[in-house]
C-alpha cells in the first residue's frame, strides 16, 4: 500500500479485517457507517504547487450570474474565478497546472487532465485540483469557456508533455505519462469519455510512454459514449441533479453501453450539478473521486476495498443512494 499517514484508514482496515475473520456478513454488517469521504475526502501529504491566481468570482458580471446560479442550486461557499474572459481579460483558452511542491523528491507523478463543465471558469475546479495535487497528482485543467469537446484533453497533454521535456520546468522529467487519468465535470466530462475513445488508439504516436489508465467522469455531458470506452471508467452522479440526471444518457449511451472495460456508476445523496464546484468538504462524492484515482494510479489497498472484489464497499456506501459496476468490473479480483 502506498505509504499514507492515515491513522484513520489503518483503523478502519484493521477492523474490516478482523471482522472477515469472523464472520460471513457482508459489507454493510463489517463496517457499518465507514464512507469514502469519511477515509479519502482529506487532504494529502503533498504542499500544492500552481501559478493560478484565483478571486471571487463576484467581481465581474459574468462571474456574478455564476454565483448566483451556484447558491441558487444549493452551493454552500462562494464561487472562485480566475481571470479568463468573459470572467476577466484574459485569454478565454489555456491550461492551469497545479502539481506537488515537493516533486523534485519523489517519484514520477501520475498525470489527470480535467476539464469543467460549459461556460464554466477554470478556477471554479481550484479546489478539486488542490485535492487532487495533494494527493500526489500533476493536474492540468484546460478550458475554452465552450469546454466540451475533445480538442481540450488534447491541449491539456500537450501542455503536460512540453512541460515534461523542458529542462526549465519543474516538471522536467517528472510526470508519469503512463499513469493518465482523464477527468471532467459535466460538458467537460463529455469531452473526458471522447477522450478515452480517441487517446489510446493514438498513444503511441503522441509519446511511447503515454497511456491512459481510466476515466472520471462527473455529471458528464451526453457527448459520448460509453461503447467506445476501453479503460476503467468511474461516472459520479447526483441525486439532487436536474442538468444531468442520473436516469437520462449518462446511463442510457454511457454507463450502461460501457462493453470494454469494467465500469461503475454512484448516485450520491443531497449532491447536486454544481457541488463539485463548491469548497473543501462540501462535495459529499470528493471522497469516492479521491479513492477512485489512488485505486487507477497507485493501486492503493485501502481505495482498491471501495471497487474491486465480491465485498467491495462503494455499494454499501451510505453516501450513495445507488451504486452499481458492471460485469467486467465484477470479474476483477
Amino acid at each position: 500500500m502506498r505509504p499514507l499517514a492515515r491513522l484513520l484508514t489503518a483503523m478502519v482496515m484493521s477492523a474490516l479485517t478482523a471482522a472477515l475473520s469472523c464472520t460471513t456478513a457482508n459489507a454493510e454488517a463489517i463496517a457499518p457507517g465507514i464512507t469514502a469521504q469519511s477515509v479519502f475526502d482529506q487532504p494529502g501529504p503533498h504542499p500544492v504547487a500552481t501559478a493560478t491566481v484565483t478571486n471571487s468570482c463576484q467581481e465581474s458580471v459574468a462571474g456574478m450570474i455564476a454565483h448566483l446560479t451556484v447558491r441558487l442550486f444549493g452551493n454552500r461557499d462562494d464561487a472562485r474565478c480566475t481571470q479568463a474572459f468573459p470572467y476577466g481579460l484574459q485569454s478565454p483558452v489555456g491550461a492551469n497546472t497545479y502539481y506537488p511542491a515537493d516533486i523534485a523528491m519523489m517519484e514520477q507523478a501520475p498525470l489527470i487532465l480535467f476539464e469543467g463543465g460549459i461556460t464554466a471558469n477554470p478556477g471554479m475546479y481550484d479546489t478539486l485540483a488542490r485535492q487532487w495535487t495533494s494527493h500526489g497528482f500533476v493536474v492540468v485543467i484546460t478550458y475554452d469557456f465552450v469546454n466540451s469537446l475533445a480538442h481540450l484533453p488534447v491541449i491539456g497533454l500537450a501542455t503536460a508533455i512540453a512541460q515534461h521535456r523542458d529542462p526549465g520546468s519543474p516538471l522536467f522529467g517528472r510526470i508519469d505519462l503512463g499513469r493518465t487519468v482523464l477527468a471532467g465535470h459535466s460538458a467537460g466530462g463529455g469531452a473526458a469519455l471522447q477522450a478515452a475513445a480517441l487517446f489510446p488508439q493514438i498513444a503511441a504516436a503522441v509519446d511511447p510512454g503515454f497511456a491512459v489508465i481510466g476515466v472520471l467522469a462527473i455529471a458528464p455531458g451526453p457527448v459520448g459514449v460509453g461503447a467506445l470506452v476501453g479503460v476503467p471508467t468511474l461516472f459520479l452522479t447526483g441525486a439532487d441533479d436536474f442538468v444531468v440526471p442520473d436516469f437520462a444518457w449518462v446511463r442510457w449511451w454511457q454507463y450502461d453501453l460501457t462493453f470494454h472495460a469494467p465500469a461503475w456508476i454512484a448516485n450520491a445523496r443531497g449532491v447536486s450539478h454544481f457541488s463539485p464546484l463548491d469548497g473543501p468538504g462540501a462535495f459529499p462524492s470528493s471522497g469516492a473521486a479521491v479513492a477512485w484515482l489512488e485505486y487507477l494510479a497507485f493501486d492503493d489497498d485501502t481505495a482498491r476495498r471501495f471497487f474491486v472484489g465480491p465485498d467491495w464497499l462503494l455499494r454499501a456506501d451510505p453516501t450513495f443512494i445507488r451504486v452499481e459496476r458492471n460485469s467486467t468490473a465484477d470479474s476483477l479480483r
